[in-house]
Formats: C-alpha cells, sequence, structure tokens
C-alpha cells in the first residue's frame, strides 16, 4: 500500500537535498548544540521583520506562515513553478541583517527546484515568472545550524531572484499521458489539475470529501511510452486509508466516484511521486501511472 501514500512532508514541500551548489544543504550527522529548531525559528522571524520594517518594505510572509518573506522589484505575468518544475534565474544571496554579498550569478543557472533549500520550494512558488522579487528566508529554511561555505551557521539570508524561465513538469506530463491516450484510442475526461479519468462502471453509494476515510481494491501500472508499463502493486482486498494520506491524483480523483463505482486513472508524476520516485524503486522518478480503482466503501 506505500504506493497510494504522499511521500511529500506534511509541509507539502520536499526536503531531498543534496550538496552541489550553494543552493543546496550539505548535510552533517553531528548533531548541533543550541536552540532547537522552532527556537531558532521565531528568533529568526524577529531579526527578518525588524529588517524589513527598518527598510519600509513590503514583504508579505508565505501563506502556511513558514517564516518564508518576500517582495516584488518587479511582477511578471508567467507560471508560478512546483517544487517538480525546473527553474531558470539569476540570483543573488546577502546575508541578513549585513547584507554582506556571499554569491551573484553571472549568467542564467537552471536547478530543479525540488532540489534546493526548503526556503526557495516555499518561496519560489509564490513567485511568477518574468518576476525580479526578494525572498528573506529564516536559518533553518536555508543552511541551518552548520556553516555551509561563506555562510555561518544560523545564518538569515536574502536572496534577490530573477526567474526567467519555469520548466514545467506538468506540461511535459501532459503531452506524454495525451500521446498514450491516443495510441490505445481511450477516450477520457480531464480534470483543470491534469488529473485524465475515465469512469468504467457507474456507483450509487456515497462520494469521497477531502475529510473522508475510504476503501478500494485497486491495480497500479506504469506508462511506458505508448504502452502500459508494468503493474507494481495491485490488491484485490479493500484497502483502507484517509483521503489526506493519498497522492495527490488519487485524492482529486476518488472526488468524481460514488461507493459500488470503478473508474481509471491517469496520473501526471506531479500527482504522484515526482522526481524523486519511491524509495524501494517500483516507480521510478517522473513516472506516469495508471491506477484502475473499485470504491468500496466511504466513511
Amino acid at each position: 500500500m506505500n504506493e497510494l501514500i504522499n511521500l511529500k512532508s506534511k509541509s507539502g514541500f520536499y526536503f531531498l537535498l543534496a550538496s552541489v551548489t550553494l543552493l543546496m544543504v550539505a548535510c552533517s550527522t553531528d548533531v548541533p548544540s543550541g536552540p532547537s529548531f522552532e527556537e531558532q525559528l521565531k528568533k529568526d522571524k524577529e531579526i527578518i521583520n525588524t529588517y524589513i520594517v527598518s527598510k519600509g518594505v513590503n514583504a508579505p510572509t508565505d501563506p502556511n506562515d513558514y517564516g518564508v518573506r518576500y517582495s516584488y522589484t518587479s511582477v511578471g505575468t508567467g507560471i508560478t513553478p512546483i517544487v517538480d518544475d525546473s527553474v531558470k534565474v539569476n540570483y543573488t544571496l546577502r546575508l541578513l541583517p549585513s547584507e554582506v554579498q556571499i554569491e551573484k550569478t553571472t549568467a542564467p543557472v537552471t536547478f530543479l527546484l525540488g532540489r534546493l533549500i526548503p526556503g526557495w520550494q516555499i518561496g519560489l512558488p509564490l513567485i511568477k515568472e518574468g518576476s525580479v522579487a526578494k525572498l528573506y528566508i529564516p536559518s533553518g529554511w536555508g543552511y541551518g545550524a552548520y556553516p555551509s561555505g561563506s555562510i555561518p551557521a544560523n545564518s538569515n539570508l536574502i536572496f534577490e531572484i530573477e526567474l526567467l524561465k519555469v520548466i514545467s513538469q506538468l506540461q511535459k506530463d501532459t503531452v506524454l499521458i495525451n500521446s498514450f491516450l491516443t495510441a490505445k484510442s481511450i477516450s477520457t475526461l480531464r480534470d483543470p489539475s491534469g488529473l485524465r479519468y475515465q469512469s468504467t462502471l457507474q456507483g450509487t453509494g456515497a462520494t469521497p470529501t477531502d475529510a473522508s476515510t475510504v476503501s478500494f481494491k485497486y491495480t497500479g501500472k506504469l506508462i511506458n511510452g505508448a504502452e502500459e508499463g508494468v503493474t507494481f502493486e495491485t490488491s484485490t482486498v479493500p484497502v483502507k486509508i484517509k483521503m489526506t494520506d493519498l497522492i495527490k491524483g488519487l485524492k482529486v480523483g476518488l472526488k468524481f466516484m460514488k461507493v459500488g463505482g470503478k473508474a481509471t486513472f491517469y496520473i501526471p508524476s506531479t500527482m504522484a511521486y515526482g522526481y524523486a520516485g519511491t524509495t524501494d524503486g517500483k516507480i521510478p522518478a517522473r513516472a506516469n501511472l495508471i491506477f484502475e480503482i473499485e470504491l468500496t466503501a466511504v466513511e
């Protein structure tokens, strides 16, 4: 049943990090001394707020109140990225509040957003393509309690970012899924999220909500070019699971069903396991999926 579960953290962004560039975290196995994450975050929020007030900047906090603040120099008109997208940017990094410059790009660079520090994963989805903006990032969502190159431990950061281009993974997934459906002459409905679905048997019972616990039988398959790929998991006995614990594609799709019904969902990788895949290797990175579902109960 692991392949049904949303493997992202509860905050909604991945913590798959690597030490490749300045934007990525070098992890340590040592346990830092000093304040807890929550204590340091509270202190950092106060420092950032004092700095922003002193500069007279309009810099709201991210909607989930992680403490990342953002302000615009200019506002673009393009799409906003998600963690599965790649972004092409210019950026300058400074420490806060000293404004000491640590790094500045001399040419545009492209990154997979999901592999960058959490502060970018939180803040950049608030910024439209074509914008120039600043992110004010607490140390815990940056490089944390460890020094990283020229960045001291527990450093709050200012990133000035020119978001030149968002390279949408959902668009790539959609092209591949459409090609598969066309090759197989499969007719489906399309949800605005990107999910494609086909009802194979209409149910007559209850319809799930976001707060429901559902039971269903299922078969999960990979989409491999114009063909169905391997079946990575199947259950002929109903599994019981909270809607909140499902991957996004199933959260969206099951709300189109009634108990007793059957449906097939064609799920983009961005609504499943994204750039990471599953840790057991059954579902590779960027895999688009097929789920055949029989909904047996809703609580």
